[in-house]
């Protein structure tokens, strides 16, 4: 899976799934099936870009790298996003299914 891909899924996740008392549950590598240290560099990019708050990457004594996503929360700008992602997706499959049925 790409870097996007998780991407995407992480800010759905936050987005859609707001009942969750946990969002830690929702995102975390297992929920989404994705290598955990794919899972912390994607959750680094996503707090360097400003499209989560609220999460915290460290390491502990020993150098080990750690990511606490129980505050997690979409931003405004990962909303942002997410809308303009999700209507690219959609014009893109509508181009590409024309393209098939065009073709003889």
């Amino acid at each position: 899976m790409s870097t996007l891909q998780i991407a995407y899924k992480i800010l759905y996740s936050l987005e859609h799934k707001k009942k969750a008392d946990y969002m830690g549950q929702i995102i975390s590598p297992s929920a989404l099936n994705v290598p955990e240290d794919e899972w912390m560099n994607v959750i680094q990019m996503l707090l360097d870009e400003e499209y989560i708050a609220g999460a915290k990457v460290g390491k502990d004594i020993l150098g080990n790298q750690y990511v606490d996503v129980k505050n997690v929360r979409i931003t405004l700008k990962g909303a942002q996003y997410l809308s303009e992602n999700s209507a690219m997706q959609k014009i893109a499959k509508i181009a590409t299914d024309i393209i098939t049925i065009a073709k003889p």
